[in-house]
């Protein structure tokens, strides 16, 4: 998703794309505190599956030794 180069510079591809990334992080966040609170969401669900598979595997080493 390239965006065309204003009259006074010259078109770079790494700019359209940084460009493009915050187009799409607006639309779907809303902004940078939307995004911030969908990257909370996301490490708190990856910490909760972290500490469910630690359980998990405790539960199974606790049921091989007896």
């Amino acid at each position: 998703m390239a965006t065309e180069p204003c009259s006074n510079e010259k078109y770079d591809p790494i700019v359209a794309e940084v460009r493009a990334a915050r187009h799409h992080l607006l639309e779907q966040y809303g902004g940078i505190d939307g995004y911030l609170r969908h990257v909370r969401e996301v490490h708190a669900q990856r910490l909760e599956r972290e500490r469910e598979e630690a359980e998990r595997r405790e539960a199974a080493e606790l049921g091989k030794s007896a």
